[in-house]
């Protein structure tokens, strides 16, 4: 399999991964092209080069993948050169690391309408999605044709756990009419992200609920509700686009000021 095809198998696995790629070169280098995949325990698959030089790009791709974000790493093949490398060729090679970081897998409580829009964003930025609901008419093959899954139960309850939530999961809740149970239910798992919809005064008593069940409000307090960024949406389609702005923001590692005041950062 060419290097380039299993970047694209990865992608698809949904995979956390670097592509360490020579960009350019100056003076005697072992090579002057070069495409190199590294894995977040430092295996690799491809080359730029071999030798020490190709050692640091595998020490700066795995903490490119920690931290999230790509860079371009210089590295100065001779010895003699102020933070040269101890080599002899003398030349000098930048090479451009490109991190591919696992997408989200975004779980919607709720095939109405803003489920219905939050799917058509999902698809538009290729996220894996399943739709979870309690009414088969509308959670349906030919309504989500793109969803990675769907689970009906007609106690919500029941397909909230035939879902599989995970550390990797972000769940949005806005469902016909049973938005408590199906918080309590997805409070009992590992999601990286949970948001409900509703109004303050519904928040406040869907929480007071829980408390008096048993849940810590610290948990609570992780839960994005009222949903989605700020922005006065009104439309379902208004609504998907906020809660989707908010999972994004929520799903990276780094802010956008971080990342933009690195010197190296990729823009």
């Amino acid at each position: 399999m060419l290097l380039m095809e299993k970047v694209a198998k990865l992608v698809g696995q949904n995979e956390t991964f670097a592509l360490a790629m020579i960009i350019e070169s100056k003076g005697s280098t072992p090579r002057h092209v070069g495409k190199m995949i590294v894995y977040p325990d430092g295996a690799i698959e491809g080359t730029v080069g071999g030798g020490y030089a190709e050692l640091v790009v595998i020490e700066e791709s795995v903490k490119a993948i920690e931290k999230g974000q790509s860079t371009i790493v210089e590295c100065k093949l001779n010895m003699d050169a102020k933070g040269g490398l101890p080599m002899l060729c003398g030349g000098v090679i930048r090479v451009f690391i490109e991190v591919y970081t696992k997408k989200p897998e975004l779980v919607f409580v709720g095939a109405g309408h803003v489920g219905y829009a939050l799917s058509k964003l999902a698809d538009f930025l290729e996220y894996p999605y399943s739709i979870i609901d309690d009414r088969i008419d509308y959670c349906t093959k030919e309504r989500f044709p793109n969803a990675k899954h769907l689970y009906v139960d007609e106690e919500i309850e029941q397909a909230i756990m035939k879902a599989n939530l995970n550390e990797n999961s972000h769940v949005a809740i806005f469902s016909k009419d049973c938005d408590f149970v199906a918080l309590r239910t997805v409070l009992k798992y590992p999601c990286s992200y949970i948001g409900m919809i509703g109004s303050k005064r519904k928040v406040i008593l869907i929480y007071e609920k829980l408390k008096e069940r048993g849940v810590p409000p610290e948990q609570l307090e992780q839960v994005h509700s009222p949903i989605g960024i700020d922005i006065g949406a009104e439309t379902s389609e208004e609504i998907a686009i906020s809660i989707m702005a908010e999972i994004i923001r929520e799903s990276r590692t780094k802010t956008l000021t971080e990342v933009y005041d690195t010197e190296n950062a990729f823009r």
